[in-house]
Protein backbone atom coordinates (compact mmCIF):
# COMPACT_ATOMS: atom_id res chain seq x y z
CA UNK A 1 0.00 0.00 0.00
CA UNK A 2 1.40 3.40 -1.02
CA UNK A 3 2.01 6.21 1.44
CA UNK A 4 -0.69 8.24 -0.30
CA UNK A 5 -3.28 5.47 0.24
CA UNK A 6 -2.28 5.15 3.88
CA UNK A 7 -2.67 8.89 4.33
CA UNK A 8 -6.12 8.90 2.75
CA UNK A 9 -7.21 5.95 4.86
CA UNK A 10 -6.02 7.71 8.01
CA UNK A 11 -7.97 10.85 7.12
CA UNK A 12 -11.10 8.80 6.46
CA UNK A 13 -10.67 7.01 9.79
CA UNK A 14 -10.28 10.25 11.74
CA UNK A 15 -13.23 11.80 9.93
CA UNK A 16 -15.57 9.01 10.89
CA UNK A 17 -14.22 8.94 14.41
CA UNK A 18 -15.11 12.61 14.60
CA UNK A 19 -18.65 12.27 13.27
CA UNK A 20 -19.78 8.87 14.44
CA UNK A 21 -18.49 9.08 18.00
CA UNK A 22 -19.85 12.48 18.97
CA UNK A 23 -23.39 11.15 18.46
CA UNK A 24 -23.09 9.43 21.81
CA UNK A 25 -23.46 12.74 23.59
CA UNK A 26 -25.50 12.70 26.74
CA UNK A 27 -29.25 12.50 26.15
CA UNK A 28 -31.37 15.53 26.93
CA UNK A 29 -35.14 15.40 27.46
CA UNK A 30 -37.87 17.84 28.38
CA UNK A 31 -41.65 17.41 28.74
CA UNK A 32 -43.86 20.50 29.10
CA UNK A 33 -47.52 20.72 30.04
CA UNK A 34 -48.65 22.99 27.22
CA UNK A 35 -51.57 24.55 29.10
CA UNK A 36 -49.60 26.09 31.96
CA UNK A 37 -46.06 25.94 30.59
CA UNK A 38 -44.81 23.85 33.50
CA UNK A 39 -41.89 21.53 32.90
CA UNK A 40 -43.05 18.15 34.20
CA UNK A 41 -39.93 16.22 33.19
CA UNK A 42 -36.41 17.54 32.85
CA UNK A 43 -33.19 15.73 32.12
CA UNK A 44 -30.26 17.87 30.96
CA UNK A 45 -32.80 20.25 29.41
CA UNK A 46 -30.34 23.16 29.35
CA UNK A 47 -27.33 21.14 28.23
CA UNK A 48 -25.84 22.59 25.04
CA UNK A 49 -26.11 20.11 22.15
CA UNK A 50 -26.43 20.16 18.36
CA UNK A 51 -29.99 20.70 17.05
CA UNK A 52 -29.41 19.04 13.63
CA UNK A 53 -32.52 19.35 11.42
CA UNK A 54 -34.62 20.70 14.29
CA UNK A 55 -32.92 23.89 13.06
CA UNK A 56 -35.43 23.89 10.21
CA UNK A 57 -38.18 24.74 12.71
CA UNK A 58 -36.65 28.23 12.93
CA UNK A 59 -36.34 28.41 9.14
CA UNK A 60 -40.05 27.62 8.91
CA UNK A 61 -40.81 30.19 11.63
CA UNK A 62 -39.11 32.98 9.66
CA UNK A 63 -40.89 31.99 6.44
CA UNK A 64 -44.27 32.06 8.19
CA UNK A 65 -43.44 35.38 9.83
CA UNK A 66 -42.58 36.86 6.43
CA UNK A 67 -45.95 35.63 5.13
CA UNK A 68 -47.76 37.23 8.08
CA UNK A 69 -45.93 40.51 7.41
CA UNK A 70 -47.02 40.36 3.74
CA UNK A 71 -43.43 40.28 2.53
CA UNK A 72 -44.08 37.03 0.66
CA UNK A 73 -47.00 34.68 -0.05
CA UNK A 74 -47.32 30.91 -0.39
CA UNK A 75 -47.11 31.41 -4.16
CA UNK A 76 -43.91 33.46 -4.05
CA UNK A 77 -41.13 31.66 -5.93
CA UNK A 78 -37.49 31.53 -4.84
CA UNK A 79 -34.70 30.52 -7.20
CA UNK A 80 -32.29 27.68 -6.39
CA UNK A 81 -28.64 28.71 -6.42
CA UNK A 82 -25.64 26.51 -7.14
CA UNK A 83 -24.93 26.41 -3.39
CA UNK A 84 -28.42 25.06 -2.74
CA UNK A 85 -28.00 22.27 -5.27
CA UNK A 86 -24.70 21.22 -3.64
CA UNK A 87 -26.26 20.45 -0.25
CA UNK A 88 -26.00 16.97 1.22
CA UNK A 89 -29.05 14.70 1.53
CA UNK A 90 -31.76 14.80 2.62
CA UNK A 91 -32.77 16.97 -0.33
CA UNK A 92 -35.24 17.30 -3.19
CA UNK A 93 -32.55 17.68 -5.85
CA UNK A 94 -33.24 21.13 -7.27
CA UNK A 95 -31.50 22.28 -10.44
CA UNK A 96 -29.61 25.58 -10.64
CA UNK A 97 -32.08 28.31 -11.48
CA UNK A 98 -35.13 26.22 -10.67
CA UNK A 99 -37.96 28.22 -9.08
CA UNK A 100 -39.79 26.78 -6.08
CA UNK A 101 -42.89 28.16 -4.37
CA UNK A 102 -42.76 29.02 -0.68
CA UNK A 103 -45.49 26.42 -0.03
CA UNK A 104 -43.35 23.69 -1.58
CA UNK A 105 -40.37 24.88 0.46
CA UNK A 106 -42.38 24.68 3.68
CA UNK A 107 -43.55 21.17 2.83
CA UNK A 108 -40.01 20.11 1.94
CA UNK A 109 -38.68 21.50 5.23
CA UNK A 110 -41.28 19.89 7.50
CA UNK A 111 -41.80 16.55 5.74
CA UNK A 112 -38.66 15.77 3.75
CA UNK A 113 -36.32 17.86 5.92
CA UNK A 114 -34.65 18.93 2.70
CA UNK A 115 -31.34 20.75 3.12
CA UNK A 116 -31.46 22.30 -0.35
CA UNK A 117 -34.89 23.75 0.44
CA UNK A 118 -33.47 25.36 3.59
CA UNK A 119 -30.76 27.13 1.58
CA UNK A 120 -33.26 28.28 -1.06
CA UNK A 121 -35.47 29.73 1.70
CA UNK A 122 -32.54 31.46 3.40
CA UNK A 123 -31.20 33.03 0.22
CA UNK A 124 -34.70 33.94 -0.96
CA UNK A 125 -35.51 35.84 2.25
CA UNK A 126 -32.16 37.40 3.14
CA UNK A 127 -29.87 36.99 0.13
CA UNK A 128 -27.31 34.82 1.88
CA UNK A 129 -26.96 32.06 4.47
CA UNK A 130 -24.90 34.31 6.72
CA UNK A 131 -27.52 37.07 6.81
CA UNK A 132 -30.30 34.55 7.38
CA UNK A 133 -28.36 32.87 10.19
CA UNK A 134 -27.98 36.19 11.97
CA UNK A 135 -31.73 36.72 11.66
CA UNK A 136 -32.33 33.22 13.04
CA UNK A 137 -30.20 33.87 16.11
CA UNK A 138 -31.79 37.28 16.68
CA UNK A 139 -35.26 35.72 16.54
CA UNK A 140 -34.12 32.99 18.92
CA UNK A 141 -33.11 35.62 21.48
CA UNK A 142 -36.44 37.40 21.02
CA UNK A 143 -38.30 34.14 21.73
CA UNK A 144 -36.23 33.47 24.84
CA UNK A 145 -33.88 30.84 23.39
CA UNK A 146 -30.84 31.99 25.33
CA UNK A 147 -28.58 28.98 24.71
CA UNK A 148 -29.08 28.81 20.93
CA UNK A 149 -26.86 30.00 18.10
CA UNK A 150 -27.50 29.40 14.41
CA UNK A 151 -24.93 29.30 11.61
CA UNK A 152 -26.96 27.72 8.81
CA UNK A 153 -30.66 27.19 8.00
CA UNK A 154 -30.56 23.39 7.65
CA UNK A 155 -28.79 21.97 10.70
CA UNK A 156 -25.88 20.43 8.78
CA UNK A 157 -22.75 20.05 10.94
CA UNK A 158 -21.24 23.25 12.34
CA UNK A 159 -19.60 23.23 15.77
CA UNK A 160 -20.91 26.77 16.43
CA UNK A 161 -24.55 25.84 15.83
CA UNK A 162 -25.90 24.74 19.20
CA UNK A 163 -29.12 24.68 21.19
CA UNK A 164 -30.72 22.78 24.07
CA UNK A 165 -33.91 20.83 24.71
CA UNK A 166 -35.54 23.72 26.56
CA UNK A 167 -34.85 26.15 23.71
CA UNK A 168 -36.20 23.73 21.10
CA UNK A 169 -39.36 23.33 23.17
CA UNK A 170 -39.68 27.12 23.36
CA UNK A 171 -39.36 27.35 19.57
CA UNK A 172 -41.96 24.63 19.03
CA UNK A 173 -44.43 26.27 21.42
CA UNK A 174 -43.86 29.62 19.69
CA UNK A 175 -44.65 28.07 16.30
CA UNK A 176 -47.78 26.43 17.68
CA UNK A 177 -49.04 29.60 19.40
CA UNK A 178 -48.06 32.23 16.85
CA UNK A 179 -49.00 30.33 13.68
CA UNK A 180 -51.83 27.95 14.67
CA UNK A 181 -53.38 28.00 11.20
CA UNK A 182 -50.14 26.65 9.72
CA UNK A 183 -49.31 24.01 12.31
CA UNK A 184 -50.76 21.38 9.99
CA UNK A 185 -47.44 21.58 8.10
CA UNK A 186 -45.79 19.69 10.98
CA UNK A 187 -48.48 17.01 10.94
CA UNK A 188 -48.18 16.21 7.22
CA UNK A 189 -47.16 12.60 6.56
CA UNK A 190 -46.34 13.14 2.91
CA UNK A 191 -46.35 15.65 0.08
CA UNK A 192 -45.93 15.45 -3.67
CA UNK A 193 -43.37 17.42 -5.67
CA UNK A 194 -42.98 17.03 -9.43
CA UNK A 195 -44.92 13.80 -9.45
CA UNK A 196 -42.93 12.14 -6.68
CA UNK A 197 -44.35 11.50 -3.21
CA UNK A 198 -42.05 12.16 -0.25
CA UNK A 199 -42.88 10.68 3.16
CA UNK A 200 -42.20 12.14 6.57
CA UNK A 201 -39.15 11.19 8.63
CA UNK A 202 -41.26 11.77 11.75
CA UNK A 203 -42.64 8.23 11.88
CA UNK A 204 -44.04 8.57 15.38
CA UNK A 205 -46.94 10.50 13.78
CA UNK A 206 -47.98 7.27 12.06
CA UNK A 207 -48.56 5.19 15.17
CA UNK A 208 -48.54 7.08 18.48
CA UNK A 209 -52.06 8.14 19.45
CA UNK A 210 -52.73 11.84 19.74
CA UNK A 211 -49.51 13.07 18.12
CA UNK A 212 -50.37 15.93 15.80
CA UNK A 213 -47.07 17.57 14.96
CA UNK A 214 -43.39 16.83 15.04
CA UNK A 215 -39.93 17.29 13.55
CA UNK A 216 -36.90 15.01 13.57
CA UNK A 217 -33.19 15.65 13.19
CA UNK A 218 -29.95 13.74 12.87
CA UNK A 219 -26.28 14.44 12.41
CA UNK A 220 -23.57 12.27 13.89
CA UNK A 221 -22.56 14.94 16.38
CA UNK A 222 -26.10 15.18 17.77
CA UNK A 223 -27.54 11.69 17.61
CA UNK A 224 -31.25 11.30 16.88
CA UNK A 225 -33.39 14.30 17.86
CA UNK A 226 -37.15 14.76 18.06
CA UNK A 227 -39.70 17.46 18.79
CA UNK A 228 -43.30 16.24 19.07
CA UNK A 229 -46.64 17.37 20.50
CA UNK A 230 -49.57 15.18 21.55
CA UNK A 231 -53.08 15.97 22.69
CA UNK A 232 -55.64 13.60 24.21
CA UNK A 233 -59.02 13.78 25.95
CA UNK A 234 -60.48 12.14 29.06
CA UNK A 235 -64.00 10.78 29.53
CA UNK A 236 -65.24 14.15 30.77
CA UNK A 237 -64.23 15.87 27.56
CA UNK A 238 -61.28 17.75 29.06
CA UNK A 239 -58.11 17.85 26.96
CA UNK A 240 -54.43 17.99 27.77
CA UNK A 241 -51.42 18.57 25.54
CA UNK A 242 -47.75 17.83 26.16
CA UNK A 243 -44.70 19.10 24.29
CA UNK A 244 -41.73 16.73 24.20
CA UNK A 245 -38.14 17.15 23.05
CA UNK A 246 -35.66 14.27 23.00
CA UNK A 247 -32.05 14.97 21.98
CA UNK A 248 -29.13 12.57 21.58
CA UNK A 249 -30.80 9.16 21.19
CA UNK A 250 -28.88 6.23 19.70
CA UNK A 251 -31.47 5.50 16.98
CA UNK A 252 -34.72 6.84 15.58
CA UNK A 253 -36.52 3.74 16.87
CA UNK A 254 -35.36 4.15 20.48
CA UNK A 255 -36.00 7.89 20.32
CA UNK A 256 -39.61 7.48 19.16
CA UNK A 257 -40.32 4.67 21.63
CA UNK A 258 -39.04 6.82 24.47
CA UNK A 259 -41.16 9.77 23.33
CA UNK A 260 -44.23 7.50 23.18
CA UNK A 261 -43.46 6.28 26.70
CA UNK A 262 -43.36 9.89 27.94
CA UNK A 263 -46.61 10.71 26.15
CA UNK A 264 -48.37 7.76 27.78
CA UNK A 265 -46.84 8.59 31.15
CA UNK A 266 -47.90 12.22 31.28
CA UNK A 267 -51.24 11.70 29.53
CA UNK A 268 -52.09 8.59 31.53
CA UNK A 269 -55.57 9.89 32.45
CA UNK A 270 -56.19 11.11 28.90
CA UNK A 271 -56.66 8.19 26.55
CA UNK A 272 -59.17 9.39 23.94
CA UNK A 273 -57.80 10.97 20.79
CA UNK A 274 -60.82 12.90 19.57
CA UNK A 275 -63.32 15.36 21.10
CA UNK A 276 -66.21 13.93 23.13
CA UNK A 277 -69.81 14.23 21.91
CA UNK A 278 -72.29 16.24 23.94
CA UNK A 279 -73.72 13.06 25.43
CA UNK A 280 -70.25 12.41 26.90
CA UNK A 281 -69.81 9.22 24.89
CA UNK A 282 -66.61 8.69 22.92
CA UNK A 283 -66.81 8.88 19.17
CA UNK A 284 -66.81 5.66 17.19
CA UNK A 285 -63.44 4.15 16.31
CA UNK A 286 -63.71 5.11 12.64
CA UNK A 287 -64.57 8.69 13.55
CA UNK A 288 -61.81 8.75 16.14
CA UNK A 289 -59.28 7.51 13.61
CA UNK A 290 -60.16 10.25 11.15
CA UNK A 291 -59.75 12.92 13.83
CA UNK A 292 -56.78 11.42 15.67
CA UNK A 293 -54.22 13.93 14.45
CA UNK A 294 -56.55 16.75 13.45
CA UNK A 295 -55.57 20.08 14.97
CA UNK A 296 -58.23 21.84 17.05
CA UNK A 297 -57.96 25.24 15.39
CA UNK A 298 -60.51 26.95 17.66
CA UNK A 299 -58.58 25.86 20.74
CA UNK A 300 -55.37 27.44 19.50
CA UNK A 301 -57.01 30.67 18.43
CA UNK A 302 -58.22 31.23 22.01
CA UNK A 303 -54.71 30.92 23.43
CA UNK A 304 -53.00 34.05 24.62
CA UNK A 305 -50.06 35.01 22.36
CA UNK A 306 -47.86 35.38 25.42
CA UNK A 307 -45.54 32.50 26.20
CA UNK A 308 -46.09 30.78 29.54
CA UNK A 309 -43.33 30.92 32.10
CA UNK A 310 -41.29 27.74 31.93
CA UNK A 311 -41.09 26.79 35.60
CA UNK A 312 -38.22 24.46 36.52
CA UNK A 313 -39.35 21.52 38.69
CA UNK A 314 -37.29 18.88 40.41
CA UNK A 315 -35.46 16.78 37.81
CA UNK A 316 -37.04 13.36 37.36
CA UNK A 317 -34.99 10.21 37.00
CA UNK A 318 -35.39 8.35 33.73
CA UNK A 319 -37.39 5.16 34.14
CA UNK A 320 -37.25 1.88 32.27
CA UNK A 321 -40.16 1.03 30.01
CA UNK A 322 -41.41 -2.00 28.12
CA UNK A 323 -41.49 -1.81 24.33
CA UNK A 324 -44.20 -4.48 24.21
CA UNK A 325 -46.43 -2.50 26.57
CA UNK A 326 -46.06 0.66 24.48
CA UNK A 327 -46.90 -1.12 21.23
CA UNK A 328 -49.82 -2.91 22.88
CA UNK A 329 -51.22 0.43 24.08
CA UNK A 330 -50.95 1.74 20.52
CA UNK A 331 -52.54 -1.46 19.14
CA UNK A 332 -49.54 -2.06 16.92
CA UNK A 333 -47.78 -5.35 16.19
CA UNK A 334 -44.05 -5.54 16.80
CA UNK A 335 -43.49 -6.88 13.28
CA UNK A 336 -45.21 -3.83 11.80
CA UNK A 337 -43.20 -1.52 14.02
CA UNK A 338 -39.87 -3.15 13.12
CA UNK A 339 -40.74 -2.98 9.44
CA UNK A 340 -41.57 0.73 9.72
CA UNK A 341 -38.14 1.44 11.20
CA UNK A 342 -36.29 -1.09 9.07
CA UNK A 343 -34.43 1.52 7.06
CA UNK A 344 -32.94 4.49 8.87
CA UNK A 345 -33.69 7.33 6.53
CA UNK A 346 -32.15 9.80 8.96
CA UNK A 347 -28.70 8.37 8.15
CA UNK A 348 -28.78 7.04 4.61
CA UNK A 349 -31.38 8.34 2.18
CA UNK A 350 -33.30 5.66 0.28
CA UNK A 351 -33.70 6.20 -3.48
CA UNK A 352 -30.95 8.82 -3.40
CA UNK A 353 -27.18 8.67 -3.47
CA UNK A 354 -26.28 6.01 -0.94
CA UNK A 355 -23.19 7.77 0.21
CA UNK A 356 -22.21 10.48 2.63
CA UNK A 357 -21.21 13.81 1.13
CA UNK A 358 -19.42 15.95 3.70
CA UNK A 359 -18.87 18.95 1.43
CA UNK A 360 -20.89 21.21 3.79
CA UNK A 361 -19.63 19.91 7.11
CA UNK A 362 -17.37 22.88 7.70
CA UNK A 363 -14.76 21.09 9.80
CA UNK A 364 -10.98 21.19 9.41
CA UNK A 365 -10.79 17.43 8.87
CA UNK A 366 -13.34 17.57 6.08
CA UNK A 367 -11.62 20.51 4.41
CA UNK A 368 -8.37 18.57 4.49
CA UNK A 369 -10.12 15.65 2.82
CA UNK A 370 -11.61 17.82 0.12
CA UNK A 371 -8.19 19.33 -0.52
CA UNK A 372 -6.96 15.80 -1.22
CA UNK A 373 -9.95 15.14 -3.51
CA UNK A 374 -11.42 12.53 -1.17
CA UNK A 375 -15.03 13.68 -1.31
CA UNK A 376 -17.22 10.66 -0.65
CA UNK A 377 -17.10 7.65 1.60
CA UNK A 378 -18.66 4.31 0.54
CA UNK A 379 -21.75 3.31 2.56
CA UNK A 380 -20.04 0.14 3.80
CA UNK A 381 -17.63 2.30 5.74
CA UNK A 382 -20.61 4.12 7.27
CA UNK A 383 -22.13 0.84 8.45
CA UNK A 384 -18.74 -0.24 9.80
CA UNK A 385 -18.43 2.97 11.82
CA UNK A 386 -21.94 2.58 13.22
CA UNK A 387 -21.22 -0.95 14.48
CA UNK A 388 -18.21 -0.05 16.64
CA UNK A 389 -18.49 -0.63 20.37
CA UNK A 390 -19.04 2.32 22.74
CA UNK A 391 -15.62 1.80 24.34
CA UNK A 392 -13.94 1.92 20.97
CA UNK A 393 -15.93 4.99 20.02
CA UNK A 394 -14.82 6.79 23.15
CA UNK A 395 -11.18 6.06 22.34
CA UNK A 396 -11.64 7.17 18.74
CA UNK A 397 -13.32 10.36 19.90
CA UNK A 398 -10.20 11.27 21.85
CA UNK A 399 -8.04 10.53 18.81
CA UNK A 400 -10.29 12.60 16.59
CA UNK A 401 -10.20 15.49 19.05
CA UNK A 402 -6.38 15.42 19.15
CA UNK A 403 -6.29 15.22 15.36
CA UNK A 404 -8.55 18.26 15.02
CA UNK A 405 -6.42 20.28 17.44
CA UNK A 406 -3.30 19.32 15.52
CA UNK A 407 -4.84 20.30 12.19
CA UNK A 408 -6.05 23.61 13.58
CA UNK A 409 -2.58 24.35 15.00
CA UNK A 410 -0.84 23.58 11.71
CA UNK A 411 -3.46 25.51 9.77
CA UNK A 412 -2.95 28.68 11.78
Amino acid sequence: MSINCIYKSAICFLLFCNFFTECYAKKAVIVINYTNGKIVFNKNATKTLYPASLTKMMTVYLLLEAIRQNKITFNTKFKASKLATMQSPSKLGFKVGEKITVLNLLQALTVKSANDAAVVAAEGLCGSINAFSQLMTAKARQLGMLRTNFRNPSGLPDSRQVSCAKDIATLGISLFRNFPQYWYLFSLKSFCYKGRTHYTHCKILNWCKGTDGGKTGFICASGFNLFVTAKRYNNKGDSKRVVIVVLGSDSSKSRDLYAAYLINKFLSDYTICSPIKKNNKPKLDNERASLMRQIDFEEKMKISPKMPQLIEPVIHEEEEFSVDEILKAEKMKKEEFDEMYGEDEDVLEIDEEVCVNFSNAGTVAVNEMLAKNVKKIPPKRVEHAKKKTPARKHTNACKASRARKHLETTRH
